[in-house]
């Protein structure tokens, strides 16, 4: 009996090392790990489910992953959340109690569809609810498991079809219709079949990839400051010292050049301290000096602000539209969130709103190039930057944001990983501008940069050349079609599967 409790701990051990494996190391193996693991995972998690492993090992399998994936999150919350490290432990297992606990139902969903209609039922079904779960379920920091193929441009370009939550659904579907055939004695050959087709997908999707449609050729030049403030930092001499360095970039480079507008990018966070929700003539003035578009993180009352400048033009201004649960609002409706937050002690932010004015525009010689900004976590969400890419008819996606609260942990990496599938999807590069690294670019192609290493300052200037894709993944259609698709399919192999007349 004991030897069987420590074979079962064991193995969940090492099932949850491959679930790590799938997040935790952006670009190892030379951008293999990531996707590999992400198909394995699936596959061994659900064989044993089918071939009769307890629930509870499953669950805790999840539970294991998902404390090692966040092994960070204690140390942050104790050293920058001001809370007793007791108190930040429980709090991160609290958190990996609830995501494991999501995951593990559309693992039982997908467990019970297989027992009542066969493997091909149970692919439909684990791919239906993990869509569903990563859309609308509740998670404190918002992640999708098709993250994992950004680390391949190739397969990366897959996602300008079926978009993040649509490559979760595939990895796991494939890996469902593999267990389950493995589970009913199936030939290898039909077993292979569902981890085959999704091969295929992504050798496919990367070569038509190239065969969407595209617009006209934009071009900045864009400059970038890291400036490595400390997490939370609020000064008056803060928009003073990332001019500083900002004119040293410029210069470097000798921009702005003739007949081409230069972007300066400052991150979340970057002014801080006052309220830059009003009208100030001497911020436009700074810009025009300099002859740059002026987009930069900062603050207005109870809002986290992106504000742009650009000569000739009123003030941008964005709120965030969806504030971090816990970490800068409470969740939940209005009056429980107030109720929460006398009795927590904080203030939740407030949330902005997505419009057709949520860009900002830059004039170039070849007419506007309109920005819309993701601040911060935004950038996880996809749902929420398609909304915010097609309302604004952006051309091109800026992250600003303050990921000094990480420390020198791989949360950095961890939150590059997730938002990089974004410029695919959307088919326009993403630039990227934190507080304290890693800066970088996501390219529209797959391709990505980061640059620096964590609580480290920078500078950086690029000549960015693209044209923007069309992709399916814009459509607000693709997730509803995709999921009645696979409603449809699993409701259909149900009813084959059953007799006429069987209740």
């Amino acid at each position: 009996m004991k030897s069987g409790w420590l074979l079962s701990i064991l193995s969940a051990f090492i099932l949850a090392l491959c679930f790590v494996l799938t997040f935790r190391f952006p670009g190892a193996l030379g951008g293999w790990l990531e996707p590999v693991m992400a198909l394995v995972f699936p596959l061994l998690l659900l064989d044993g489910l089918y071939k009769g492993r307890h629930a509870f090992w499953v669950w805790i399998t999840l539970l294991m992953g998902l404390l090692l994936l966040y092994q960070w999150v204690p140390q942050t919350l104790a050293t920058k959340g001001e809370l007793p490290f007791g108190l930040a432990l429980l709090s991160t297992v609290l958190l990996s109690l609830w995501e494991a606990t999501g995951l593990w139902l559309v693992v039982l969903g997908s467990r019970w569809a297989f027992r009542r209609a066969g493997a091909p039922a149970a692919a439909c079904a684990v791919a239906l609810l993990l869509m569903i779960w990563e859309t609308w379920g509740f998670h404190v920091y918002p992640w999708t498991w098709g993250a994992a193929f950004g680390s391949l441009p190739w397969l990366a370009r897959s996602a300008a079809f079926l978009g993040a939550s649509g490559l979760s659904a595939l990895a796991w579907a494939a890996g469902a219709w593999a267990a389950g055939s493995l589970a009913e004695g199936a030939a290898p050959r039909r077993a292979l079949a569902g981890p085959g087709a999704a091969i295929a997908f992504f050798i496919l999707g990367g070569g038509a990839w190239h065969l969407l449609p595209r617009g006209p050729e934009r071009r900045l030049d864009v400059a970038m400051v890291q400036p490595n403030f400390q997490a939370g930092f609020r000064g008056a001499g803060m928009e003073a010292e990332m001019w500083r360095r900002s004119d040293a970039l410029l210069k470097a480079q000798g921009w702005p050049r003739p007949a081409r507008a230069t972007l300066l990018l400052w991150p979340e966070s970057s002014v801080m301290g006052r309220d830059d929700r009003s009208a100030n003539p001497r911020l436009n003035a700074e810009a025009a000096s300099r002859g740059v578009a002026w987009l930069y993180g900062t603050e207005g009352g109870l809002y986290n602000l992106v504000r742009g400048e650009v000569v000739g033009r009123p003030p941008f201004l964005f709120a965030k539209t969806e504030p971090m649960p816990f970490g800068e609002r409470n969740p939940g409706p209005e009056a429980f969130r107030h109720w929460m937050d006398r009795q927590m002690g904080i203030t939740s932010q407030e949330a902005g709103t997505l419009t057709a004015d949520s860009a900002f525009v830059v004039p170039t010689q070849a007419g506007e190039v309109r920005i819309h900004p993701l601040i911060c976590s935004e950038a996880l969400m996809p749902e929420r930057s398609r909304r915010g890419l097609a309302l604004s008819r952006a051309d091109l996606l800026s992250n600003h944001t303050n990921d000094g609260w990480f420390d020198r942990s791989v949360a950095t990496d961890l939150h590059a990983a997730q938002i990089r599938l974004r410029a695919t999807e959307l088919g326009v590069p993403l630039l990227r501008a934190t507080l304290s690294g890693k800066s970088g670019l996501f390219r529209e192609d797959g391709h990505f940069e980061l640059w620096g290493e964590p609580l480290s300052e920078g500078a950086y200037a690029l000549d960015l050349q693209w044209r923007p894709i069309r992709t399916p993944a814009r459509s607000p259609w693709l997730m509803p079609l995709l999921m009645a698709a696979l409603l449809a399919g699993g409701l259909l192999l149900g009813w084959k599967t059953f007799p006429p007349g069987t209740s």
